[in-house]
């Protein structure tokens, strides 16, 4: 339930110690990404590797495979782990104290351990980004970054209703089709949007959503894209119109409400 109180201070966003921990949650979407692409068939725009938002949950997932597999995490801790038929199972990893080569292994184990050939996973992806760790020379640390990691998935958390929020006011206004609206982590841009599908052809498709911070703008931010935008350099920052964000300090220092942000995200897109 979105909250005023909910949301973290923006001071916890200001620091070093938020861009470390950004990165260390970044790497372990990638590790979700590399499993929905080793075993996934390849989609347009590599909505394979969206992470679905699973309400009962609280969680982000990967697309099943082998039927009933996905991989799961825990935002806050760092915590990756397999779920059968929608359960999650024991033997989680979490990102602390472990270089990418133990969490590749731990892969490798739990696909064994299930039958499931382990030479079909792979750490490619199919985008680059620099924020990426990879070998056996540095150490994920996620208990060193509990608070921002913490104060990250608050932000998720109150996000979720706003999305939902949107989704029916753009559905009231036949913006978007009536079909199921998604949710969903892209591990690319590390961004939580609205997946979602134009009403007719003539209807740019919507792109909105939060995003965890960039190199330009530190702090999490809303944005909204058109269809041209969204076409472009997902790593870009000239993807985002500066005219159609919404930071997270605006929402902190003028006390911005659930339905006054859905208000504010939907004049940015009619």
């Amino acid at each position: 339930m979105y909250s005023l109180n909910n949301w973290p201070k923006i001071e916890v966003f200001q620091t070093k110690q938020y861009r470390d921990a950004r990165v260390e949650a970044h790497n372990a979407l990638f590790w979700m990404a590399r499993a929905a692409h080793s075993f996934a068939e390849p989609m347009p725009e590599n909505s394979h590797l969206h992470l679905s938002w699973e309400e009962k949950t609280a969680d982000f997932r990967t697309q099943a495979f082998d039927d009933y597999i996905q991989i799961g995490i825990n935002l806050s801790e760092l915590e990756l782990y397999f779920c059968e038929k929608k359960q999650k199972v024991p033997h989680s990893f979490w990102l602390d104290e472990k270089t990418p080569a133990f969490v590749e292994a731990w892969y490798l184990v739990e696909l064994l351990h299930r039958g499931i050939d382990p030479e079909t996973f792979s750490t490619s992806l199919p985008f680059d980004s620099k924020n990426m760790l990879m070998g056996d020379t540095q150490d994920h640390k996620a208990s060193l970054y509990k608070k921002e990691l913490t104060a990250l998935k608050d932000c998720v958390d109150n996000t979720i209703p706003v999305l939902e929020g949107l989704a029916d006011q753009l559905k009231r206004n036949n913006k978007i089709t009536n079909d199921p609206h998604k949710i969903v982590l892209e591990p690319e841009t590390f961004t939580l949007i609205l997946s979602n599908t134009p009403n007719s052809d003539n209807n740019q498709k919507i792109t909105v959503g939060l995003s965890a911070g960039d190199n330009l703008r530190q702090a999490p931010f809303f944005f909204t894209k058109s269809s041209d935008q969204a076409n472009g350099s997902k790593n870009h920052v000239l993807d985002y119109n500066p005219a159609c964000l919404i930071s997270l300090e605006s929402i902190i220092r003028e006390a911005i409400t659930q339905d006054e942000l859905v208000n504010k995200l939907y004049a940015f897109l009619v």
